[in-house]
């Protein structure tokens, strides 16, 4: 079986931590493959990956998706997993700049699966290789539940720190492997940008966008 775990392609994010973090569980029972898509192809999430137990560490080479919209990010990823055949995807529940949570929604609406949000942890059934077993927080409540695949899967972020998420004692280290937009069978044209109307990676223009008035942001709206 193939775990494939979606990363930010900036730096290392909270949300890719939280996310190589479940990934581990399946260390000795399937292969983690870890994702990026847009940004550098030695970006520090890549080399976090590569040092914190991916089987395979690949990158989507294509520049348009740094602006991609959410619900395109959300189609290419689903792509993607399909490509790998993978049907365990783990993402974190929302980025560290935007924070806005909606790529896992929209991962999931692609590739035609349920979602479940804010794992907390998740291992291998020990009833049937087509299932796992999640535990969510809910209600004040650990709950515990199984679940059969295909499934994604969203995690909150982990706490920041030093490490980068190493496994002490690894000695290999993957190289990163490049893939495109047309092994996916998607063209490029396809990525549509996000609008600067629902955030931006720029400190510079988020103020300006946060302080429009409401007539002006349903003007905008009504425009599109």
């Amino acid at each position: 079986m193939i775990v494939l775990v979606c990363l930010e392609s900036l730096g290392i994010s909270r949300a890719g931590r939280a996310a190589m973090n479940l990934a581990r569980r399946f260390a000795n029972t399937a292969e983690v493959v870890a994702l990026s898509a847009g940004g550098p192809v030695d970006g520090a999430s890549l080399e976090m990956a590569r040092q914190g137990g991916a089987q395979r560490v690949l990158h989507l080479d294509e520049p348009a998706l740094d602006r991609a919209d959410f619900l395109t990010l959300g189609m290419v990823l689903a792509e993607a997993a399909r490509y790998l055949q993978a049907p365990l995807v783990i993402t974190g529940e929302r980025s560290d700049d935007e924070g806005q949570g909606l790529v896992p929604a929209a991962l999931a609406h692609h590739l035609g699966t349920p979602i479940v949000a804010r794992v907390q942890d998740v291992e291998p059934s020990t009833a049937t290789s087509h299932a796992v077993v999640l535990t969510v927080r809910a209600g004040g409540r650990e709950n515990r539940i199984e679940m059969r695949l295909p499934l994604v899967l969203s995690t909150s972020p982990a706490p920041c720190g030093p490490d980068a998420g190493a496994v002490a004692g690894q000695t290999f280290r993957p190289l990163v492997e490049r893939l495109t937009l047309s092994q996916l069978g998607l063209d490029p044209s396809r990525v549509v940008p996000r609008p600067a109307l629902l955030g931006t990676r720029s400190s510079v223009l988020a103020p300006a966008i946060q302080r429009r008035t409401f007539d002006e942001v349903a003007a905008l709206l009504l425009r599109r």
